[in-house]
Order: C-alpha cells, then sequence, then structure tokens
C-alpha cells in the first residue's frame, strides 16, 4: 500500500492566475520540501521506505509527493499490530504555513 500526498492548487488558480510561472515554481519547490522532511523523518531499517519518495507533476499545477514502498501506508497509518509512525503528514503540516505565506506573498 502506497501513499501519497497532492497539493492541489485549483481553488487558488484564480487569485494569483496573474503570475501562474512563480506559482508553479512555489508548488514544486513546496513539493520538494515536502520530500525532503518525510525522508529524514521517515523511519529507517534498510533505507527503502525513505529512498522511495518522489515529486511527480498532478494535474492543474499541483504536484505529487508520493513514497511507492508497498508498506509506506502501514507505517505511515499504522495497522492493528504495529503504531502510526508518520512521516508524510508532519512533514506536510510542517510546510503548510510556509506555504501559505509565501502564496500569500505571490498576490500582493
Amino acid at each position: 500500500m502506497s501513499i501519497s500526498v497532492r497539493v492541489d492548487t485549483r481553488k487558488l488558480d484564480s487569485m494569483i492566475a496573474r503570475t501562474p510561472g512563480k506559482k508553479d515554481q512555489i508548488v514544486l519547490e513546496t513539493a520538494f520540501h515536502m520530500l525532503g522532511v518525510a525522508e529524514k523523518t521517515a523511519p529507517y531499517k534498510t533505507g527503502y521506505l525513505a529512498g522511495s519518495g518522489g515529486v511527480k507533476p498532478g494535474g492543474g499545477g499541483g504536484q505529487t509527493v508520493k513514497f511507492t514502498a508497498e508498506y509506506a501506508g502501514y507505517v505511515e497509518l499504522g495497522t492493528w499490530k504495529m503504531s502510526a509512525q508518520p512521516f508524510l503528514k508532519p512533514a506536510v503540516e510542517a510546510e503548510t504555513q510556509l506555504f501559505i505565506e509565501r502564496l500569500k506573498e505571490l498576490a500582493k
């Protein structure tokens, strides 16, 4: 079970349509920063989980941060046998406020 998060910008597009290149750059930088934080905080035994992460373009100018290790979702969310060891959600939460501030600056 892989796990991913997508940075969706469709609602913001009308607000910042006059500078789409900058918005796309901010979204891409944010996605890579999330990836880096998640890779550093992912539980480490062999390094396979952290190494399975990547950023892929999504539709509408968004980006998807995805970990393809078959057990990534189980590590993130836990199972009935194992407690959750979140690494992706905390990375998203850590980046959210910075992302909002970057977009506010762009909208000025």
